[in-house]
Formats: structure tokens, sequence, C-alpha cells
């Protein structure tokens, strides 16, 4: 029996070591990293609760805290580039920014204009309506499947031709899905290459290569899932960038305009139905979540990704869980790993928010 049972675990561990669960992407520091500035406003007494609340309340992996644009916390894994599940959102909303900024899109093009239909599942002639600002929105009254949607996705998702373009709120991973791959389509370059070259260079992340990106194909819709692959200390980075009028020292990276405006709420839990199952937020803007009563905007990723951003406390927050680094991991991690509620992740933000 003892001899079956030994045999058992090493084809096990055979097959687990082939699966690969992870690394996805290569752990190196980029050639253009800049290390962060620090801040000595929270004192060790307070990073000390920080950690311990951390560590005996939640099951987060990697926290980095800034004001501005220079660190005031960081705990655990900070450079491991988790995958970042609906956070892309928020970052395909910086890159809609700076494109428009840069003349390449137009955010009130229709699909019908820029030739966008979906080959696997048409598009109706209204559906066709729908501008680049509408998806932003996530407001675009297409509700065909969509990749990596959840079960409460598809349970809330309106029939097919009930909304006009515009009408109704709904968060429509056919909208996001189908946003990156346009803009690919514009560009003539890869997400991560536009990642890399209009967000990571020029705010020095250090984590964060190209081949940070992962695509999810399904066979009911020719858009996948665009997966992105981004660590703490970087998407900390990232949320700075709402806080400095999208500034990074002396370089202009997003618009300040679109720094104003994608954060403005568009859809309101009052009259959008589709947000009253997301008690939290109270509203939805260009790709991100608001919460005006507290002047915060959350992106906000499934298993536990969370970038806060408070411009009244001139405060960014990123907790991150470990939910992989491959596609693979990703299976493997959520099997293990218990997922972070919104309110684990607004309980790291507040104790640090109160400590200085």
């Amino acid at each position: 029996m003892k001899t079956k049972l030994w045999m058992l675990a090493l084809i096990l561990l055979s097959i687990y070591s082939c699966i690969e669960v992870d690394p996805f992407v290569d752990l190196q520091v980029s050639p253009t990293a800049s290390p962060l500035e620090s801040a000595n406003i929270i004192s060790q007494k307070s990073k000390s609760e920080i950690n311990e609340l951390i560590e005996s309340q939640t099951y987060f992996d990697a926290c980095v805290a800034l004001v501005g644009n220079k660190v005031i916390y960081e705990y655990g894994d900070k450079n491991i580039p988790y995958n970042c599940a609906s956070v892309r959102k928020s970052i395909f909303s910086a890159l809609y920014g700076i494109a428009e900024g840069k003349g390449l899109v137009n955010l009130d093009a229709t699909l019908g204009e820029l030739g966008i239909n979906d080959s696997i599942n048409p598009l109706t002639e209204t559906e066709k309506t729908a501008t680049l600002r509408h998806l932003l929105q996530a407001r675009s009254g297409i509700y065909l499947p969509a990749s990596g949607e959840s079960a409460g996705m598809i349970r809330r998702k309106p029939a097919r031709g009930k909304y006009l373009p515009g009408e109704h709120f709904y968060y429509n991973n056919w909208d996001f899905n189908a946003l990156p791959i346009i803009l690919e389509r514009i560009t003539g370059k890869k997400i991560g290459e536009i990642i890399y070259e209009w967000l990571a260079i020029p705010t020095g992340m250090r984590d964060f290569m190209p081949e940070n990106v992962a695509y999810q194909y399904v066979d009911y819709t020719e858009y996948p899932q665009t997966r992105v692959y981004i660590s703490a200390e970087d998407l900390a980075r990232f949320g700075s960038l709402y806080l400095t009028q999208g500034k990074w020292n002396n370089t202009q990276v997003i618009p300040a305009e679109w720094i104003e405006n994608s954060v403005k709420a568009v859809s309101h839990e009052s009259r959008d139905a589709d947000l009253l199952e997301h008690p939290f937020m109270e509203a939805y803007a260009y790709l991100w979540w608001v919460d005006e009563d507290t002047n915060t905007f959350w992106a906000d990723g499934a298993g536990g990704h969370f970038c806060i951003v408070d411009k009244t406390k001139n405060l960014v927050v990123v907790v991150r869980n470990n939910t992989g680094m491959s596609s693979a991991g990703y299976l493997f991690y959520n099997s293990q790993n218990p997922y972070e509620p919104n309110e684990t992740g607004d309980k790291v933000y507040q104790a640090i928010k109160s400590k200085f």
C-alpha cells in the first residue's frame, strides 16, 4: 500500500511540475526602472500594527502605499507581478486617455465608423452605433457572450437589444475585452508594449515588461480576455498618477484633463440597477469604481486586487492577493487561497490612512 501511495505521489508531482504553475512572466528588473523615494510619515510602531492587521485579519500577500509618489508603507511580495484581474480595466482607461491626447482616437466614434465587429457573433446595426466612450463607461448596450464572465455577470446581463447604446450601465466584459484589442489595431502594437511605453517607462516601473500580458481566447467571440500581470509597487506608481494630475516628476504621462474627467461618476446607484449589486461602491466612471462620499475611486479586481486612490489624503493604497502568474497558476491559487472582498481591502486602506 505504501508503495502504491509513493508512486501516486510521484506521478502527481510529475504532473504538477509539467503544469508550470508559476511563473508565467520572467522575474526581471526592467532596464528603465528607477527607485521610488520614501517619506518618513508613518512610525515604525504604526507599520508594525498594519503588518499585524494584514497577517492576522487578511490573506493579502502584498501592499504598497504612496503619498504623492513617495512610499510610506510596504509589505510582502511587492515586486511579484501577479495577475491583476479587473484592475486591468482602469489601466486600459488610462491608455485611452493617453491615446486621445496623442490624437490617435476619437472617443465618440462609433464601432461602425471604426469598422469594429465581432466576427464570431456579429453586431447588429444598432449595436454598431455604440461609441468607444460607451465602452469605457460600460454602457455599450452590446450584450453578447464574453470571455471571463462571472456567474453574476451572466445572470445580470440584459437581453440582447433591450437597451440602446448609452442608455444603461451593465458591468460588461464584452466592452472591457474589446477595448484593448481595438487599441492594438489603432496603434499597431500589442497591449503589453503600449503599457510599457506609455506607462512603465515614464514612471520607472520596476517589474513590468511587455511580455506581462496574456490573452484568454474562447470560441464564441473574437475578443479574448486580456490578462495583465503587474506588481504591487508598479500598480502603486500607476495609481499615484491620479494624485499628481497625470505627472510623474516633470513628465506629463496621462493628460491632466483625462485624470480629472475619467474618474467623475457617469453611472449612479440610484438610477443604474446593476450598481445595486456592488453595494461597496455607489458609482462608476470610465473603468473606475467611485465613492463620491469619500472622494475616493478604486480599481477593483476579483480575488483581492485593489488600487485605492484617495484624493483628499493624497494617498494611494495597493493591496494584492496572490492569484497567480500564469493561467495554471491562476486556477491553482484560486483553489487554494480565499478571495479578499472589498471590505478587507478597505480595512487595510483605513488602517494606513489613520496613521498619518
